[in-house]
This record gives structure tokens, sequence and C-alpha cells, in this order.
């Protein structure tokens, strides 16, 4: 007696095809991922000093903030760097003038900014400068900092990269 086995026959339908064809593309992008070159180092790293516009404090308010005060980012407790300066000046804000029909600048009684210079190391690069690990510092962004004993936010008004 002859045992009767079928022969295997493979029967795909057009879902079966599409899952197959997507598990090849996956495969060969991570094929593609592990044997690609390595990207280049960073182009550079140095010291870079920026200068932050704490916006609106109370007068005298500056005086919590002092030299060699280490800050770091609120938002993603980042360190971005170590305080070398600070100075109070009159706050401003943008007010209408009314007849030439603008926006002008203007002193804001009762309130002063305070410009705090910080230094740090950083990693320089086509796309960005990046402090604290992943921090990236651009003039014109607003950051939100903290410091021993207080907080404040405003935006990063210069950058200058520091020469040894």
């Amino acid at each position: 007696m002859e045992q009767n086995t079928p022969k295997f026959r493979l029967k795909l339908n057009l879902f079966d095809g599409i899952v197959i064809l997507l598990a090849l593309v996956a495969g060969g992008l991570m094929l593609w991922t592990a044997l690609k070159p390595q990207a280049p180092a960073p182009a550079g790293s140095s010291d870079v000093r920026y200068t932050i516009r704490f916006r609106r404090w109370a007068p005298g308010s500056s005086g919590a903030v002092k030299a060699g005060d280490k800050i770091a980012d609120n938002i993603k407790n980042y360190e971005v760097g170590q305080v070398v300066s600070v100075q109070a000046v009159p706050a401003l804000a943008q007010v209408p003038d009314q007849n030439s029909r603008r926006w002008v600048w203007a002193e804001l009684e009762g309130f002063e900014d305070v410009l705090v210079t910080v230094e740090s190391p950083c990693v320089i690069s086509d796309d960005a400068i990046t402090i604290g690990g992943g921090y990236q510092v651009r003039v014109g962004t607003v950051g939100y900092f903290r410091g021993e004993g207080y907080m404040g936010s405003g935006p990063i008004v210069a950058i200058e990269e520091v020469t040894q």
C-alpha cells in the first residue's frame, strides 16, 4: 500500500504578496543601514559664549544671577553652561505709535531686562551649534532657563565662538 501524500503547493493571494513585499523591503533597509559607511565626525568642538535676555524682571532681582552659576534648560534639563557676566538694562517692549502708525520700542516702567552671558563647550556643525549634549543654540530662539534660586525666559540675542 502506497501512502497518498499531497504535494506542497504555495497559494498566495494579494494580501500575502503585499506582506511578503513589505517584509523584504524592511529587511533590505535594515541591511543597508547596517552596511552603509559611518557619517563623518562633527565639524569641530570648541567653546561658545552666548547672551540670553531674561525679560521683565522686578528691579533689583538681577542680583540673584551671579558669575560662576551653572545654568540648565528648564524643559529638557540640559546643562547649558556657566554664567560669565550679568548686566541689568531697562526693559523694552514694542508699543504702537499712533502718530506714525508703527510699532516702536519703548522703555517699560517698573521692570528690567537682565543680559546673562553664558559660556559652554559646544559642538559646531553645518546645521547648528549644540551644547549640553543636545541643546541647540540659535539667535532669536526663546529659551526657558533655571539657575540656583531663579528661573527666567527670554531670547538668545548674541553668539560668539571663544578662541583659546
